[in-house]
């Protein structure tokens, strides 16, 4: 008997040898690669582009410049394109490989052929138990999920930037309310400590109305740290804010705001949810598929590398079957069939936290609503209380105490206001987000 081996030509040997390679210094060069894609990279980003002025078009400029929302697009595009790749299983398939090297037959004759030789194969899927039609399935619900995934991503992306805007809006109105205030209540200051030094005004009552008053500077710490930290929040997503915010604005009536609220079950999160429930239901059809045979027609060209053997030529059925694999198949058919339930239960759960995300939303919505008025009427009220107490300082009929009490009262009503129209804003906005609507909102393309 003749023992047969290819050798590889010298040429391919030597690409082959000088190929290898590695060790240390190729794990050294990856961690520098490594290194290097985490570095900073606000250098190469370049500058920003100044501020919209309009509240939509900054938010606009701001999603489509967000690095989630990019990497979600850019997901969404590969899960489209793998569509492709699952429904060719049923085109024709042809592929081929050649051999370049030296044919070396043994004992009892030693002889050595060099040249080339190759095969072609053209094949055709006819059967193969569901496995290719569960694939494709898998990749259509696959690129659905990284749709809504995208979607998802674009309102998160949109919401958080606004309530950066907001937050910054609101903390810069509100220290400008303070500080306006603060300079009338320093007048106020000075005459109490003039009343008290020439003994017109009872130390008691003296030390009460500079404890009112310090009450009110204390809060001007806590909104400068909101402002701060919104401001950080603010310069993620936008840039460097420019020295007048525009004050942000909402995007729908509330008849609007009510009609989204109530068709919650439209939000991204439960489209990806369902989408993700409908791969795994299609992937364990894929692992149902692997129990049954796979039949393919099948055609092909050998080329030898011996000049005098023929070249051979094969057409036919190709039956193929698994009998054995010692329980591959059965486990993943358990973890497919687990993956199933578990999307289950979690599309449930992902249900019951949007309808009580929105109820609850659209509740604090409504009740902000109905005490924007009384907070209105409050303003009146102590405006009134203030102004009265001003004029009667002079004959004796109210004391400064009374008079700072007033003044701080209109200041918190005011402040109060502007909080609670932030807080509705940011509900409105939240409702869109919820419900997907916030991009299209904005003008944002999808």
């Amino acid at each position: 008997m003749r023992r047969r081996s290819v050798l590889p030509a010298a040429p391919v040997l030597a690409l082959l040898l000088a190929g290898c390679g590695g060790g240390p210094e190729g794990l050294a060069a990856m961690r520098a690669d490594l290194a290097r894609e985490i570095a900073p990279a606000a250098a190469a980003a370049g500058p920003r582009a100044p501020v919209p002025d309009r509240f939509d078009a900054a938010l606009r400029a701001a999603v489509a410049a967000d690095p989630s929302y990019r990497a979600a697009r850019a997901r969404e595009a590969e899960a489209m394109a793998a569509i492709g790749g699952a429904e060719a299983a049923w085109r024709p398939q042809l592929s081929g490989n050649a051999t370049l090297g030296a044919l070396r037959e043994g004992d009892p004759v030693s002889d050595t052929t060099t040249g080339a030789a190759g095969d072609l194969t053209l094949s055709q899927l006819l059967y193969d138990g569901g496995a290719a039609g569960g694939a494709i399935d898998r990749a259509r619900a696959e690129a659905l999920a990284a749709e809504a995934a995208r979607a998802a991503e674009a309102n998160a992306a949109a919401l958080a930037a606004a309530e950066a805007w907001i937050d910054l809006w609101q903390f810069d109105t509100r220290l400008a309310l303070l500080d306006s205030r603060t300079r009338a209540l320093d007048d106020l200051v000075a005459q109490i400590e003039r009343m008290a030094t020439n003994g017109m005004l009872d130390r008691a009552a003296h030390d009460a109305a500079r404890r009112q008053i310090a009450d009110v500077q204390l809060m001007r710490t806590e909104m400068q740290a909101g402002r701060d930290a919104a401001r950080t929040r603010f310069t993620r997503h936008f840039g460097p804010p420019p020295a007048r915010l525009a004050k942000p604005a909402g995007f729908a009536d509330p008849a609007a705001l009510g009609r989204l609220a109530d068709g919650w079950r439209k939000a991204p999160a439960l489209r990806q949810a369902a989408a993700e429930l409908l791969a795994a239901r299609a992937a364990e059809r894929e692992a149902q598929a692997a129990f049954r045979p796979r039949v393919a027609v099948q055609a092909g060209v050998t080329s030898p590398m011996d000049e005098d053997e023929t070249t051979d030529v094969t057409a036919g059925l190709r039956l193929s079957y698994t009998f054995g694999d010692g329980g591959r198949r059965k486990a993943a058919l358990r973890a497919a069939g687990e993956r199933v339930t578990a999307l289950e239960a979690g599309l449930q759960a992902a249900l019951g936290r949007a309808e009580d995300e929105m109820r609850v939303a659209s509740d604090r919505r409504a009740a902000l609503a109905r005490a924007l008025p009384v907070v209105e009427r409050k303003i009146a009220l102590s405006g009134s209380e203030a102004g009265i107490a001003r004029s009667q300082i002079v004959t004796g009929q109210s004391s400064l105490r009374q008079l700072v009490a007033a003044e701080i009262e209109s200041y918190r009503a005011r402040d109060e206001q502007i909080r609670m129209q932030c807080d509705m804003l940011k509900l409105e906005l939240s409702i869109l987000a919820g419900t997907g609507a916030l991009t299209g909102a904005i003008g944002l393309d999808g």
